[in-house]
């Protein structure tokens, strides 16, 4: 069967539980996945999520709808999470977004910058959240580069954005929003990223693609999201596995 990696999903907010969503992702072939803290109560979840799945890798840090909250003292628990476990392989998910304003401008960037100044402290790569804040989100990544890199996850910028990037030698996380019948823009995006740079995710229980739209979503769907991919590239199914497979493997330093 081929394997898949899912490189950004929720296990803590999924409608199943935790142990069916991976035996689920695992009968489906995906055999790593990357789940994401956006908050305090999701820091714990990670922290115990990679403790008891042999499966899971986890990502901390602060999203920027809840700027506002981080402090000092989270600030040290991220840390201290990063470098006591192992299985814990980036920061994130942190960024900007300028959709909803949850947290005012000023302190998502703020927030932004202090958790890629930990990243590259602690030499892990970045997860990022870039939402309708394209050049602030360049500006800063310019103003503190991040030598172990990142993948802007979710991506639905510009073309622009992609090939700076790409350019930097950041990855591009592609989900089921690559399938939506509005995402013309972002195909043609896929289309021109080398799939060495391409990076496959679900941002479960989020987005799922079609023809589950609508649904809540989960890791089992990469093998769809996949073959959408696969086929905008016209590279075979097994091939776009292997390479975005290597791609995850690379960034997060996981093994085979």
């Amino acid at each position: 069967m081929t394997s898949f990696i899912d490189t950004h999903c929720h296990l803590d907010k999924l409608d199943s539980t935790p142990e069916r969503a991976v035996k689920e992702a695992k009968d489906a072939g995906v055999k790593k996945m990357l789940t994401i803290s956006v908050d305090e109560l999701s820091l714990d979840f990670v922290s115990n999520a990679v403790r008891q799945f042999p499966e899971v890798y986890g990502s901390v840090g602060f999203h920027p709808h809840d700027a506002t909250v981080m402090n000092e003292s989270l600030e040290e628990k991220i840390r201290q999470l990063a470098q006591e476990e192992d299985k814990i392989i980036a920061i994130g998910e942190t960024g900007l977004d300028y959709h909803y304003l949850y947290s005012p401008v000023e302190i998502q960037q703020q927030v932004f910058r202090k958790q890629l100044i930990l990243a590259e402290e602690l030499k892990l790569p970045v997860v990022m959240h870039s939402r309708e804040a394209e050049v602030d989100t360049m500006n800063i990544l310019k103003e503190i580069p991040v030598k172990s890199l990142g993948v802007a996850h979710s991506f639905t910028s510009s073309f622009k954005m992609a090939r700076k990037l790409v350019e930097m030698g950041w990855y591009i996380g592609i989900n089921g929003i690559v399938t939506f019948k509005n995402a013309e823009d972002l195909r043609a995006v896929v289309k021109w990223l080398p799939i060495d740079k391409i990076l496959l995710e679900t941002d479960s229980p989020f987005l799922a693609p079609v023809p589950f739209r609508g649904k809540p979503n989960s890791p089992i769907h990469i093998p769809t999201i996949a073959m959408f991919i696969a086929e905008l590239k016209n590279v075979s199914i097994h091939d776009l596995a292997k390479q975005t497979n290597e791609n995850a493997q690379r960034l997060f330093n996981l093994p085979n």
